[in-house]
């Protein structure tokens, strides 16, 4: 080999051996530069995450904070929609309330009540300057001011309300006395039933609706005004027709404008009068009993062997007694009809012979 080929084959070797080298530290400053790019990205991104929880942990301090100072831990008791005061708990229910102030309410006016007004309970948030109830003086703040019926006692007559008494035993007393007005005087055990189905039924209602017990034996007793045509009789006035139907002579006028004092009236004329209805028929059963004569039979024997004016008892005889039971209906009072219910013999009657002259 020439020099000079030596030469060109040093040359392409140093120059292959550069071209190495150089690649080499390309890379690796290549290299270099990706790992800074990748530590500066991991400090940004540790940033990053740093600042995402360190806002998260603010966010959620905030709202434990803000949570807390706003958190409901009281009741505002309402009724009708309006407040009637805050107490400081949760744990009481809509309930609760309306038993305790229904039965504060029952003991008060000694008698089952029922509470009118709509209570509800909402859930607040109490703070030092809520102005708060104990629930004992919200309780009585509830009975003093809520509207409630209280149970009372009515006498239905055919499904309709008649009078309403405050208790059973004062509606029993009303019936009573409207029997006791309606049956014959000195019967002590008849049998009272009612035309009409007539009830003591429970119901709540307002203490207005209430009557006294004589109020309602009146009003029971009295029966329902209305009015009615009376038909003119023989022998009848104006005054004795107002004295029939219990009215005085000016309430008969009052009816009847076309008529005075001086009116002449006539039989068959149409009077308008005044009639009390009675809300209840009363019907009463009295069973009697009595003894009535079973009348003697007389047999007359004739005997012409006496003179005409002969007369004589053969055999006395005597009348029977036959013991019979009747059951009496009275309507209001008045007797209406009667019905025999059995009969006994108790002497059987005795013949009487009569022995008469014919000569």
């Amino acid at each position: 080999m020439t020099r000079s080929n030596r030469n060109r084959s040093d040359n392409r070797r140093r120059s292959s051996s550069t071209t190495i080298r150089s690649e080499v530290n390309s890379e690796r400053n290549m290299s270099r530069r990706q790992k800074s790019r990748k530590r500066k990205q991991m400090r940004y991104d540790k940033r990053q995450r740093t600042l995402i929880i360190g806002g998260l942990i603010v966010v959620l301090i905030l709202a434990g904070v803000i949570g807390f100072a706003t958190r409901r831990n009281g009741s505002d008791i309402l009724v009708n929609d309006q407040s009637v005061g805050v107490i400081k708990t949760r744990n009481i229910t809509k309930e609760d309330i309306t038993n305790s102030v229904t039965a504060m309410l029952a003991e008060q006016v000694g008698t089952n009540v029922q509470i009118m007004d709509e209570i509800e309970i909402k859930g607040v948030h109490v703070s030092k300057k809520t102005n708060v109830m104990t629930t004992e003086s919200l309780l009585a703040k509830l009975r003093d001011s809520v509207a409630y019926n209280i149970e009372a006692y009515a006498i239905a007559v055919d499904g309709n309300v008649v009078a309403t008494l405050k208790n059973e035993q004062e509606a029993k007393e009303v019936l009573k006395y409207l029997n006791e007005l309606y049956t014959p005087e000195g019967v002590e055990d008849a049998k009272i039933t009612y035309k009409e189905d007539v009830q003591i039924v429970s119901q709540f209602t307002n203490m207005d609706g209430i009557m006294t017990l004589e109020d309602a034996k009146n009003k029971i007793a009295l029966g329902e005004s209305s009015t009615k045509v009376h038909t003119v009789a023989t022998g009848q006035t104006l005054s004795t027709i107002a004295s029939l139907y219990d009215m005085s002579l000016n309430e008969l006028l009052e009816l009847n404008p076309n008529l005075s004092t001086t009116s002449s009236i006539y039989v068959g004329q149409e009077i308008t009068v005044k009639s009390n209805d009675p809300f209840i028929t009363v019907q009463a059963t009295v069973t009697v009993t009595e003894k009535e004569t079973a009348e003697k039979e007389i047999e007359y024997q004739y005997d012409n062997t006496k003179s005409s004016s002969y007369k004589k008892i053969i055999q006395q005889g005597t009348n029977g007694v036959t013991e019979i039971k009747k059951e009496q209906l009275y309507i209001n009072g008045i007797f209406d009809s009667e019905k025999i219910v059995s009969s006994n013999v108790v002497t059987q009657p005795v013949k009487e012979i009569v022995c008469i002259g014919t000569n």
